[in-house]
């Protein structure tokens, strides 16, 4: 089935064939332009001169005398209108609201509205039956949105809408003659001159007939413009329709064509492709983007690489921007050429996190009294993870960020350790501050030339594309530079980030590359007047396709539907024109659409679909053939099996380590804790990972004091409160008392790598920290005088667990004290406290919920074994509720001699277990215990 342009070649070169020259074509877009040449010149078997082939913008802009500047000047000089009527507004405040009134003063002229009527009838509903003489109908419809509109007291956002509603008028009077009397013009405007001053003029034409080819939806100068050539009798119109959705008024893909006045009886040209092609319709439900993306990779690799399908005849269309990389990595390697012709907002590029993530760095960067620099470590990390600056400094990055984990884990980082001789340039170039907004300029250049240069010495498959956005980020970035120099705008550091940013936001990437060569990955509204073979058209879903019609505006609908302004009605008969026409010659159509449901409308396929299914099918039944099929993965239920490590020998050579080698040792040798022996009772498999395997958490820099450092602080502030005394009295803990917040800082300094960041919850923290250490006064005062012997007393064991082997324990014991003759062993505990008894050994060594009581005895043994002559109770310090003081294990007795033994003897055969070559570590059954376990994702637990 031959394509429109195709038809189109034909037709103009059989009727024209000598005089090609004199010909001037006119296509709504470009590339529409590009594939008709191509058609042409296959009719050719002999050299012609090519006809003059236009866009309509390009053709339009040719009969203009008005310079069209870019977007980022209009928005300056209408800044310059527009802070005359609000002089308070800055500048990026404004940014918003001057996109919307370019964008409505733009439509507004391009469709030869009287702007007079509109403005004022905008400001003023009551002057309506006075000034206009409009429908009853709209006028009703006029006054029902204001009803609506003011039936609440107006917010700030109202007001502010009101405010620029009052003066739209004249805004958009003087703004007209700034730019008139500066010779330029935003397209609307242009092309209200041009219809407007056409018949005044006379044109002279370097062609003898013009052919306007394929438009749908015309503004009313693109009316006038054309219906003027066609009375001149100097042009002809072709139109590419099918009966299908001309000929029945319920289908809203034909609304513009059954209304327009410029098709006359027997135009060209009106097609049956529906009726006569056949085509086979595949509907497709995935579920999420990027399972679209990786079903279309594997449908054209069966196509193209398979069916040897030409790859030229096969376009991919994303009516979602965001689709576009994840398609284009999904694509089969087989693929080697394709053709993206889409724009690509810079706001979703990986580039723009960058830009963010650098914004944030500097935004937030400190300076303190004595100049030096610090940078927040998250902003730190978040740029060095960063895949365009992982590209450029992998090496050095990872180093450093080993380096930062396991060493410094500063909240701020100084920018000495970023910053020095020893630092590549690219490091140089990113961390050091930016004092004014002249700099930004500079700083994100340099950035963007390091990846840019990165990416050329390296082989990269991608490496056009994503050249092409960090150019354009770059041009971006140029074009802002040069605007500020050229208005006088004063631009704070913060004014900067955030007219930046909104700039970006608003732009798009024109994809460039060999149009008529390979596989066509486009956007929905790139397709016009192009035809393929093969069609996949992904995100067929509502509020994607059509399109959401949340477009800001100050014109609000019923008014625009009063003046015959563009709506969400007609934006989507425009969607479903070309929906349709994009279906009219194919042969396999493939419509992809999400089947998530995480959103309002996601997972709800389009009306289009719903259309094909019960409409357009049944209207042909022997021509259409439809699908629908559901993608899914396959679920693969796997078995989870327990874990079970055998002491082999490269085990055995780790355990090697907890040995002692003869009598010797000090407080660097292996040695074992009351914590890993407490780990393996737990859990032997945990024991195993953290212990044998030295598999560690990863530690995150700590912001806010957490429970572990609480623990540290408060330890820390009670060693130097008591150290310094022997004998603690009533009078003694009076003075103490009085330096408890002095000690409480010197202990956070000591501990907490945040000291310098106190504030909010850490100095809650802190207070907490001081009151708990006033109750420990209290309940230690209760017992007074009390005799100090010793704190974090650091205590090393060596024990016989067999004839040829023996290992060191250990333990730190919070504090060693006497009162009325009794030693006394306390360990300070600040988490959660178990205070359930257990009923012997048997459970103290089988069950980590006495865990608090096993270390205590642990402690206890280690200081019998140096001092077994003493009477020794044993007992916790809870400090979140020291109501019942010290809670004595062993029911407040001293600890026997037996009891000691009998302990001992138990810990012989855990640590005997432990080092069994014939016992394994194994998985603990009860799954509770992994609940806050780090390994047990390992597990699957």
């Amino acid at each position: 089935m031959a394509a429109f342009l195709e038809q189109l070649a034909d037709e103009l070169y059989d009727k024209h064939k000598g005089e090609l020259s004199q010909l001037c074509l006119v296509f709504p877009t470009r590339r529409g332009g590009l594939f008709f040449k191509k058609y042409l010149a296959e009719k050719m078997n002999a050299p012609h001169w090519s006809p003059v082939i236009y866009s309509i913008q390009d053709f339009i802009r040719s009969f203009s005398e008005d310079v069209i500047p870019d977007q980022l000047t209009l928005m300056f000089e209408l800044f310059e209108v527009y802070k005359k009527y609000f002089p308070a507004e800055p500048f990026e405040k404004y940014y918003p609201w001057g996109e919307m009134l370019l964008k409505d003063f733009d439509e507004a002229d391009r469709n030869l509205t009287d702007t007079k009527q509109l403005f004022a009838y905008i400001r003023d509903e009551r002057e309506i039956d006075f000034t206009f003489e409009l429908a009853d109908e709209d006028l009703e419809r006029i006054r029902s949105f204001w009803t609506t509109f003011f039936n609440k007291e107006p917010g700030k956002l109202k007001n502010e809408f009101l405010a620029n509603w009052q003066h739209l008028g004249n805004i958009y009077v003087d703004f007209k003659k700034r730019l008139t009397e500066k010779k330029l013009a935003y397209e609307g405007l242009a092309y209200r001159h041009v219809a407007e001053s056409l018949k005044e003029k006379k044109i002279q034409l370097d062609f003898e007939k013009i052919i306007f080819a394929g438009f749908y939806a015309l503004s009313k100068s693109e009316e006038k413009i054309i219906q003027y050539f066609i009375d001149e009798a100097k042009a002809d119109i072709y139109w590419d329709t099918d009966t299908y959705y001309l000929d029945d008024p319920k289908q809203e893909a034909g609304t513009f064509l059954r209304k327009n006045k410029l098709i006359q009886p027997g135009f060209k040209w009106k097609q049956r492709d529906f009726e006569i092609g056949e085509k086979n319709i595949e509907m497709i439900g995935v579920p999420l983007q990027v399972g679209q993306a990786k079903v279309t990779g594997n449908l054209l690799k069966e196509l193209i690489t398979e069916k040897n399908i030409p790859a030229d005849k096969t376009a991919v269309v994303l009516p979602d921007e965001n689709l576009l990389f994840p398609v284009l990595y999904s694509l089969p390697q087989s693929i080697e050429a394709f053709n993206v012709t889409m724009g690509y907002p810079l706001s979703a590029t990986p580039l723009f996190t960058l830009f963010e993530s650098l914004i944030l760095l500097q935004k937030n960067t400190r300076i303190k009294k004595d100049k030096s620099v610090s940078f927040y470590h998250k902003h730190v990390i978040n740029i060095l993870n960063h895949t365009s600056i992982q590209q450029v400094e992998s090496s050095y990055i990872r180093g450093w960020m080993k380096s930062f984990n396991e060493e410094m884990r500063w909240i701020q980082v100084p920018m000495e350790n970023l910053n020095n001789d020893r630092v590549p340039q690219l490091f140089k170039d990113i961390f050091y501050p930016i004092h004014k907004a002249e700099e930004v300029f500079g700083y994100f250049k340099t950035i963007l030339h390091h990846i840019l240069e990165s990416m050329k010495e390296k082989e990269f498959r991608f490496h056009a594309i994503e050249s092409e956005y960090i150019y354009h980020f770059y041009v971006q970035l140029k074009r802002l530079e040069d605007v500020v120099i050229q208005y006088p705008l004063e631009l704070t550091i913060e004014t900067f980030w955030n007219l930046y940013r909104e700039i970006i936001f608003s732009s798009r990437i024109p994809f460039s590359g060999e149009p008529l060569k390979g596989l066509q990955v486009m956007g929905f509204l790139e397709t016009r007047l192009l035809d393929f073979e093969n069609v996949f058209i992904l995100s067929v879903n509502e509020d994607t396709l059509p399109a959401s019609s949340n477009h800001p505006s100050f014109i609000p609908f019923n008014i625009r539907k009063a003046f015959e302004l563009p709506t969400y009605e007609d934006q989507h008969a425009v969607s479903s024109y070309h929906f349709y026409r994009l279906l009219q010659r194919a042969k396999n159509i493939y419509l992809l659409y999400n089947t998530e449901t995480k959103s309002i409308t996601a997972g709800e396929k389009s009306r289009y679909l719903l259309q094909i299914e019960h409409e357009l099918v049944k209207k042909y039944p022997g021509k259409i053939t439809m699908q629908s099929k559901i993608a899914f993965t396959d679920f693969v239920k796997t078995e989870t099996k327990p874990i079970v490590i055998k002491k082999t020998d490269e085990v055995m050579d780790l355990l090697e380590k907890y040995f002692l080698k003869g009598n010797s040792f000090n407080e660097f040798s292996t040695r074992l804790s009351a914590s890993a022996l407490i780990s393996y009772i737990n859990c032997p498999l945990q024991f195993y990972f953290r212990y044998i395997a030295k598999i560690k958490e990863q530690e995150e820099t700590e912001e806010n004091i957490e429970a572990a450092t609480f623990g540290k602080i408060l330890h820390r502030a009670m060693q130097l409160l008591y150290g310094e005394q022997t004998n603690l009295t009533e009078t003694v803990f009076d003075e103490l008392a009085k330096k408890i917040k002095t000690v409480v800082d010197l202990s956070i300094k000591e501990e907490f790598r945040g000291h310098d960041l106190l504030e909010g919850k850490n100095i809650l923290m802190r207070n907490v920290i001081v009151e708990l250490i006033r109750k420990i006064f209290k309940v230690d005062k209760a017992d007074a005088p009390v005799i100090i012997h010793s704190l974090e007393m650091k205590c090393f064991q060596p024990i016989q667990i067999s004839a040829d082997h023996a290992v060191l324990l250990h333990g730190i014991i919070d504090r060693v004290d006497e009162v009325n003759g009794c030693t006394r062993i306390v360990d300070y505990k600040t988490g959660k406290v178990d205070t359930s008894n257990p009923d012997g050994f048997d459970e103290i060594f089988s069950d980590p919920k006495f865990k608090e009581h096993f270390q205590t005895f642990f402690y206890s043994y280690l200081y019998w074994k140096q001092a077994p002559a003493r009477p020794v109770k044993a007992g916790l310090l809870a400090v979140k509720d020291l109501s019942d003081g010290i809670r004595f294990i062993n029911r407040g007795e001293v600890i026997s001699s037996e009891q000691f033994n009998d302990f001992e003897f138990r810990l012989l055969g855990l640590i005997g277990e432990i080092t069994d070559s014939t016992k394994t570590f194994y998985q603990t059954e009860d799954e509770k215990r992994c609940q806050y376990c780090p390994y047990k994702e390992i597990c699957h637990r």
